[in-house]
């Protein structure tokens, strides 16, 4: 292959994110805390299922999305059953 001062090309790639994390960003300490089943989906690999504690079903969907930010779709299935 023939390369010279006319062969110009560009490569373009998705850059990694990174997650946001920290107290009431990515996790509560809140005692009303409760455990959700998420699952996440990404763009080119398989779904991750998961649990995230926290005190809504808002608030899991918001962990979720700082956690994982290349995420293309969160679904929050539910609260865990707790253990007596």
């Amino acid at each position: 292959m023939k390369r010279g001062k006319d062969c110009n090309f560009t490569l373009h790639w998705a850059e990694d994110s990174k997650p946001v994390v920290g107290e009431g960003i990515s996790r509560t300490s809140s005692p009303r805390a409760v455990l959700w089943s998420v699952v996440v989906d990404f763009a080119r690999t398989p779904q991750l299922r998961t649990t995230i504690r926290a005190t809504s079903k808002a608030e899991a969907r918001k962990f979720a999305k700082n956690r994982h930010p290349d995420a293309t779709t969160i679904t929050i299935n539910g609260k865990q059953p707790t253990a007596k």
